[in-house]
């Protein structure tokens, strides 16, 4: 009737609470590294965008810084073919200067441009070529110590144009380099984007994959403890909740079979109990059967004893009439001697007369002797049976405390009908005594008539003496006829005991059948339950 105990892992414990905080902190901190990296790479992304915007800006400053040395030069080249021959010389100087400015300029454009897109200005040859040439042509213009040929000044001017063409496109060079550098910032901005999509996708979907996790996992223990306790509210205590989670359902589902297993141990000693209370109500009820019958024997007897009773005080009464009627007779003899004869015989047919009824008394007596021993024997049963009645309330419990109360009640009547019995058997042997003096006084009656007729000289003696003897046996008559209404009384006294032992035997009997039916509608509704 039972079932194996859900037994649950030795992991270590991980609450409800815990588990939440553990699925919505991933997610928090999934989210937190997509902004993190969201935020990192927008202010790369700006970084980026301000370093291009610098590099423009310085770019267009040497750029202009070089156009400028480029413009002083070719200006100064210019104002020299109009100068005095006496003049050229400082003019010279000066145009060396420019010169060598020019190429300072080339040179830092070309370091800021190494610096800034990783690689080396490379100039075509074209331009490479119109520059030396233009730089051998003012040397051989204007340097006194140079062989190379002259160079006519629009060959110079044209050299010049150029030059300065080739320092304009160095616009479009950077521009081109700042386009690629654009492109490859967007080009990065885009798989960021797609890379953030991406991450905040995966996110997303752990999210939604660790809230499916935690609902199942939930749901999965929440709704095997509801099986187990719909099962039990249908009255089957077997189907225990197994969960094994080392949280909150867990514990509930462990505590739930706790409370079934020992709801089984309950219902099965309530079924135990019933029975032995069941089993304890019929044994109740054969005593009491038992017990019943005996009160009932008890009553009848006692109505006999009664009977006997009445029987004896109207034979003492008999005796007692009779003893009146001898001392009157005494008296009539003591008054006239010739009437002695038949006095005496008057007197002995008293005497037998009252010897007879004295014998009856003592029959009777003897019956009331053997009615009162049977009234011992029905008290002494019934004391016997209280006691067994009282044992069976004692292992009944709770239950059988109403049946010791009226067990007690019952023994205590018993014993009080036990000791009236025993008063009535005193005074039946105080009697059966009074009795057997009243027969001996009677036979010396007897006698002393007889002789009167042989004695008539002593007449007064045997008068006086038998006055004192007809005193005497009208007190022992006396004392019998109380004796005998005492007996009646006890009896009287003994039947209504009997009579309330039957009405308390009753009441026995109907709180033994009330036990029953207790015990059977017990036993129903443990039946509801499957365990």
């Amino acid at each position: 009737m039972t079932t194996k105990a859900t037994t649950r892992g030795r992991a270590r414990r991980f609450p409800l609470a815990a588990q939440i905080f553990a699925a919505f902190g991933t997610v928090v901190l999934l989210l937190a590294a997509t902004a993190a990296l969201a935020v990192a790479e927008f202010s790369k992304q700006s970084a980026d965008d301000q370093q291009i915007m610098q590099r423009i800006y310085l770019s267009d400053q040497k750029i202009a810084e070089v156009q400028e040395a480029l413009d002083t030069m070719r200006m100064e080249t210019l104002r020299m073919r109009s100068m005095d021959p006496a003049e050229i010389p400082s003019a010279w100087a000066t145009q060396q200067q420019n010169m060598d400015a020019f190429s300072a300029k080339l040179n830092e454009f070309g370091a800021l441009y190494l610096d800034y897109f990783g690689t080396e200005m490379a100039f075509d040859d074209a331009d490479v070529a119109a520059w030396q040439s233009y730089q051998a042509g003012l040397d051989a213009l204007y340097d006194p110590a140079s062989t190379e040929a002259v160079i006519d000044s629009e060959s110079q001017d044209a050299l010049g144009a150029t030059l300065s063409a080739s320092v304009s496109n160095l616009t479009t060079v950077v521009a081109e380099q700042i386009t690629a550098q654009v492109a490859k910032s967007k080009a990065e901005t885009a798989k960021v984007q797609i890379s953030l999509v991406l991450i905040s996708v995966a996110a997303v979907a752990v999210a939604i994959g660790v809230g499916l996790w935690m609902a199942r996992r939930i749901t999965r223990g929440v709704t095997t403890v509801k099986a187990s306790l719909d099962a039990l509210a249908e009255g089957d205590l077997t189907r225990e909740a197994t969960v094994r989670s080392q949280d909150e359902i867990g514990d509930m589902a462990s505590s739930l079979s706790k409370a079934q297993s020992a709801l089984r141990e309950t219902m099965a000693e309530v079924v135990t109990s019933a029975q032995t209370v069941a089993a304890a109500a019929e044994e109740l009820s054969a005593a009491n059967a038992q017990v019943a019958a005996g009160s009932q024997e008890t009553s009848a007897q006692a109505g006999v004893v009664a009977s006997a009773a009445e029987e004896v005080n109207r034979s003492v009464q008999a005796v007692a009439s009779g003893a009146e009627q001898m001392g009157a007779s005494i008296k009539e003899i003591s008054h006239n001697a010739n009437e002695a004869a038949r006095v005496a015989a008057a007197a002995t047919s008293v005497a037998e007369a009252t010897n007879e009824q004295v014998a009856k008394l003592g029959v009777s007596s003897q019956e009331i002797g053997n009615v009162i021993k049977v009234i011992t024997g029905i008290a002494e049963q019934t004391n016997l049976l209280a006691l067994n009645a009282t044992i069976e309330a004692a292992r009944a419990g709770e239950a059988g405390k109403g049946f010791a109360v009226v067990a007690s009640e019952v023994k205590d009547l018993a014993q009080e009908t036990a000791k009236a019995t025993e008063e009535v058997a005193r005074r039946v042997a105080a009697i059966q005594g009074d009795t057997d003096g009243a027969v001996d006084a009677i036979g010396e009656i007897s006698e002393i008539v007889k002789q009167i007729s042989d004695f008539q000289m002593t007449i007064a003696s045997a008068v006086e003496e038998q006055t004192a003897t007809t005193n005497e046996m009208s007190r022992g008559v006396a004392e019998a006829a109380d004796g005998s209404a005492n007996i009646a009384g006890n009896i009287s006294s003994v039947a209504q005991a009997a009579s309330d032992s039957a009405q308390v035997l009753d009441q026995i009997g109907s709180s033994v059948n009330e036990l029953a039916e207790l015990s059977a509608t017990l036993r129903a509704k443990v039946e509801y339950f499957t365990y």
